[in-house]
């Protein structure tokens, strides 16, 4: 492409944003989408919010299953350990 060609597409570009930009600032119908899409905007901001809630409280649960497991296995060596340590005690399977 030579500079004349690309003189005329930027130019023409330019209009039709140029154009876009005018017809959603400056008319009614233009002002109504704008207000849509801002509205679309907030409602969208407001479902990552609950979402990033949700995955705190996944997290939170999960920590506690862990704790709760980690609790689990230590109560259960603890028994095994007891067991073991016992003078003639023999273990049956």
């Amino acid at each position: 492409m030579d500079e004349r060609t690309n003189l005329w597409t930027s130019v023409t570009l330019m209009a039709l944003v140029g154009g876009a930009i005018t017809a959603l600032l400056y008319t009614e119908r233009g002002r109504q989408s704008l207000a849509r899409f801002e509205h679309a905007l907030d409602d969208f901001g407001s479902s990552l919010q609950q979402l990033r809630g949700a995955v705190q409280k996944a997290a939170l649960v999960a920590a506690q299953g862990v704790e709760v497991a980690t609790e689990g296995v230590e109560a259960v060596s603890n028994l095994i350990g007891k067991t073991e340590r016992r003078p003639g005690a023999s273990v049956t399977h």
